[in-house]
């Protein structure tokens, strides 16, 4: 007996156990490259018959290759397995208030090739998200015959992922409950998963980057928004109601704040987001500053820019000292334009958790930055439909499997 993503026990039958011993197979050959059958057997506990289907299964399906390893004797060279990132492609698509990245990327993260456009917030939403659609589609058309197993799309905001709707996003007066996943699968026919970035992120630093040896950790973005992805026991917290980890929402000036679109007062991202930032550097500086001004000032040491940031990283920092004695993660990693900034923020931010942490747990902490690239938006919506993929890899190689771009769509 288990249960399923809703929480109902679900009794076995052969097909869900050929399903989960698929899983098992294909995210033992993820995790750990140069396999052997006998190897898998000995790791997931499967008989050699089992493991020899399947496999057999895999490489007929493309997603794990064979060939000739190395011998450290005398004897036949074993033959290894490898999951082949390139058997299959996902759509990724980055949408916020100011853009729309789509890129078609690999299982292993590489990217294919990739499209920009500039979105207009104060536009109807219809207008908008039409450049979604063509910029998709761009692609599609440029790489006619690739195996596609899925699309995930990733934006700030309020998120329902479970049924697919992005309810609201910041400083995008007209979005209200868009039904992203209706939407892209009815245009184009792959199944679709929705994310808040922040919760993408987390998953594409479980997958790639400083979460891979940690099981639980959480990731903090700090950018014109800030929000946390929370990662427990190796998975995905998504909360309820489409709401966890909003850490930008909790008030640090609750009688006097400035007032949220969230209906709050006093919201951390109204004081330590990216455009909080801007304005009162440039009203420190007198004159008005670009993002990368700041950058250069802060690195040759501008008194009055550094006082500016050290008010910053503070503020983030008493947040961290809740989400510290709250959830208590083994890990917090931080990624955004704000996090870039380094030491002028962040410092002062650690500071204060090894003064305020409950008895001092902040020390049991490891902080550091993210090491993914600037593409970390676009992976992390890759990553949410990798996870899935590598959960039920049978689903996909059968039901769903590799329909290929340019085929015809067959709705949702």
């Amino acid at each position: 007996m288990t249960r399923n993503r809703s929480g109902r026990r679900v009794g076995k039958n052969q097909t869900s156990i050929k399903s989960e011993n698929t899983s098992t197979i294909l995210r033992t050959i993820y995790e750990t490259s140069d396999l052997s059958r006998a190897d898998l057997v000995r790791l997931t506990g499967l008989t050699a018959p089992t493991i020899s289907r399947i496999v057999s299964f895999l490489v007929e399906q493309g997603v794990v290759t064979e060939s000739p390893g190395t011998s450290s004797g005398v004897g036949r060279k074993p033959v290894v397995l490898r999951f082949n990132g390139r058997s299959r492609y996902i759509v990724a698509i980055d949408f916020s208030w100011a853009h729309v990245r789509v890129a078609l990327m690999d299982l292993g993260g590489g990217i294919l090739d990739h499209t920009e456009r500039i979105v207009d917030a104060h536009g109807p939403i219809k207008t908008e998200f039409e450049k979604v659609f063509e910029s998709v589609q761009e692609l599609l058309n440029r790489h006619r015959g690739i195996r596609i197993i899925g699309m995930g799309f990733s934006a700030p905001g309020l998120i329902n992922s479970e049924a697919g709707v992005v309810i609201s996003v910041p400083n995008f007066p007209s979005i209200r409950n868009l039904q992203v996943r209706q939407l892209l699968q009815s245009r184009f026919g792959f199944p679709t998963f929705v994310a808040n970035d922040a919760n993408a992120e987390a998953v594409a630093e479980k997958f790639f980057g400083q979460g891979r040896d940690t099981s639980d950790f959480v990731l903090v973005h700090l950018g014109y928004g800030i929000g946390a992805g929370i990662i427990v026991g190796g998975h995905l917290y998504t909360g309820n109601f489409g709401v966890s980890g909003e850490i930008g929402h909790t008030s640090v000036d609750r009688r006097h704040g400035k007032w949220c679109d969230c209906g709050n007062r006093g919201c951390l991202e109204l004081y330590a987001g990216l455009r909080a930032i801007i304005e009162d550097c440039s009203a420190q500086a007198g004159r008005q500053l670009s993002f990368a001004e700041i950058e250069d000032l802060a690195g040759q040491g501008d008194a009055g820019i550094l006082a500016v940031l050290k008010e910053k990283g503070e503020l983030v920092g008493y947040i961290m000292v809740n989400l510290v004695n709250t959830l208590a993660p083994q890990r917090i990693i931080f990624t955004g334009q704000v996090a870039a900034l380094g030491a002028p923020i962040l410092e002062p931010m650690k500071r204060v958790m090894a003064q305020r942490c409950f008895y001092r747990v902040a020390d049991e902490v490891s902080v550091t930055v993210s090491s993914l690239s600037v593409n970390s938006s676009l992976l992390g919506a890759m990553t949410v439909v990798l996870d899935d993929f590598l959960e039920t890899p049978y689903n996909f190689l059968t039901s769903r499997a590799g329909r290929r771009s340019g085929a015809p769509s067959t709705g949702a």
